[in-house]
């Protein structure tokens, strides 16, 4: 049995004995290597070594309940480790049950790169899910705080206000995370607790600073306290890649790489047939709606 058949039997089964006042479903998305793994694995008490997610991987943590008529609570997560301009196509398959979070996830030690990011998941949402889905609750999480903190106090700033901007705009919880910082960890551990098997997102402390690590619940800031006019996101984007630029996204072309100069032509033919397959491999992505069709079946 295949890895999503064995998913989708897992998930049946589960469904298939709660409700889903009992349940509750985390999809994670983000940047590629910034930990998404690493902060499952903590929330879920688990002491496994983290492996590249290619495409899709599915946990699910089960607690018994404080909550009267409901025995056990369980919360299923989803990873995505695909190409992020993907996601539609995940969020159309991936069955949504009980209380619903998005978590994404950006690298703020690559802030070339987070624009492109943030964009690509807001924008996921926004074809599938209706702005007014009570239902959903965002959270935007900065990791490898260890590393933005020792950034260009500009730049920062700049980093800082972009992401509150888009935290307030889209109604979103905001935190900085580092697993390298105990206090940090914690904290991001305690968030994903509450939203699988507490009363959801619970951030008590509040910081706006940019100086110090940002932790911002949804609904407490402002555009007077942000330090900005108020905005849509085309107007963010034109403020932040003005001042720093995303990099653009490149394929690389193995043809333009073959040179002949092999003594013999036997070793052209089989460098030719590399660069190719190098070139299928880069360009290959399995189709997301194959790979979680049994999950909707």
């Amino acid at each position: 049995m295949s890895i999503p058949e064995l998913a989708s039997e897992l998930v049946k089964k589960t469904l298939s004995e709660q409700n889903d006042r009992s349940m509750s479903t985390i999809i994670i998305a983000g940047s590629k290597n910034v930990g998404k793994s690493s902060l499952i694995n903590a929330f879920l008490d688990k002491n496994d070594n983290p492996r590249e997610t290619l495409v899709m991987e599915y946990s699910f943590g089960r607690k018994s309940s404080q909550k009267p008529g409901i025995d056990k609570m369980i919360c299923h997560v989803w990873e995505y480790g695909g190409k992020i301009e993907m996601l539609s196509d995940v969020l159309l398959s991936i069955p949504i049950r009980g209380s619903f979070f998005f978590c994404i996830m950006l690298d703020l030690s690559k802030i070339k790169k987070i624009w492109n990011t943030l964009e690509s998941c807001i924008q996921a949402l926004q074809n599938n899910f209706s702005n007014a889905d009570s239902a959903l609750e965002i959270i935007i999480v900065g990791g490898y705080y260890d590393q933005f903190k020792n950034f260009d106090t500009e730049v920062k700033k700049i980093v800082c206000t972009t992401l509150r901007s888009v935290a307030l705009l889209c109604n979103a919880h905001l935190l900085f995370y580092s697993k390298k910082d105990t206090h940090l960890a914690r904290k991001a551990k305690d968030l994903f607790y509450g939203m699988g098997f507490g009363n959801g997102v619970l951030l008590k402390e509040k910081n706006t600073n940019y100086l110090k690590p940002i932790m911002i619940p949804r609904g407490s800031d402002n555009w007077e306290n942000i330090g900005v006019s108020p905005c849509n996101l085309d107007e963010i984007k034109k403020r932040y890649t003005a001042k720093i630029a995303s990099d653009p996204i490149i394929k690389s072309d193995y043809s333009q790489d073959i040179q002949r100069t092999h003594p013999e032509p036997i070793l052209d033919t089989l460098a030719s047939l590399k660069y190719e397959e190098l070139r299928c491999m880069e360009s290959f992505e399995p189709s997301i709606k194959d790979y979680l069709f049994c999950v909707n079946k």
